[in-house]
């Protein structure tokens, strides 16, 4: 997508939750679901360093999505078990 689009919607239960030029999207990706999806494209040379971004979690369903930020359930920002090793 990256080379192919000059501007990359990411859709998240049926939510548009970020919209950027492509650069933007890959170097700055602001929304966390945006950030485990980036991470989880692979590379090409896997000697180069990258943090994964899970993203753990039940997935709510469409039809009775969270209110507020659809992600807010799956967060690893709004969720402490997420950050325990």
């Amino acid at each position: 997508m990256r080379h192919i689009s000059d501007r990359i919607g990411v859709i998240y239960l049926g939510k548009l939750v970020e919209i950027a030029t492509s650069e933007e999207l890959f170097l700055h990706p602001a929304h966390h679901y945006t950030k485990g999806l980036i991470s989880s494209v692979p590379i090409a040379d896997p000697s180069r360093p990258r943090e994964l971004i899970s993203i753990q979690g039940e997935i709510p369903s469409p039809a009775n999505p969270p209110s507020g930020c659809r992600l807010h359930t799956r967060c690893r920002e709004e969720q402490p078990k997420f950050h325990e090793v």
